[in-house]
């Protein structure tokens, strides 16, 4: 069996790398993108299962990733990474059809639950 390809994009490479060396830690393959533009080239050559996105991209909202990352792929599962706690950025989050969305700092059990959670309801509604 494959393993599960995660996609992250996120543009600070603490970020990048933490999010790296725990998902391989469980056995998920992974690519990570700084930015836009690497983040839809590797998705052009390669299907991936996952996208994990911060909240910010440089200049771009992780909403406005997720649109564009769509674009290339349009069921993609996604979770969006946010370090507000904020009602209203939830609200956006949740309207752009997003699977989850996970606030910084990160508890880790419980991202790896969510991930899986989303991985078995996007299988779920393919099958």
């Amino acid at each position: 069996m494959n393993a599960t390809r995660v996609l992250i994009i996120a543009d600070a490479w603490e970020t990048v790398d933490e999010l790296r060396v725990f998902f391989e830690l469980h056995d998920f393959e992974t690519e990570v993108a700084l930015n836009i533009k690497v983040a839809l080239a590797i998705l052009e050559e390669r299907k991936m299962d996952l996208t994990i996105i911060g909240f910010k991209v440089q200049d771009m909202s992780g909403i406005e990733v997720l649109a564009h990352v769509r674009a290339i792929d349009p069921f993609i599962p996604a979770i969006i990474i946010h370090g507000s706690n904020s009602k209203r950025i939830e609200s956006m989050i949740k309207k752009a059809n997003v699977q989850a969305y996970i606030p910084e700092p990160i508890e880790w059990d419980s991202f790896l639950h969510k991930v899986k959670k989303v991985l078995a309801s996007h299988v779920s509604k393919v099958a």
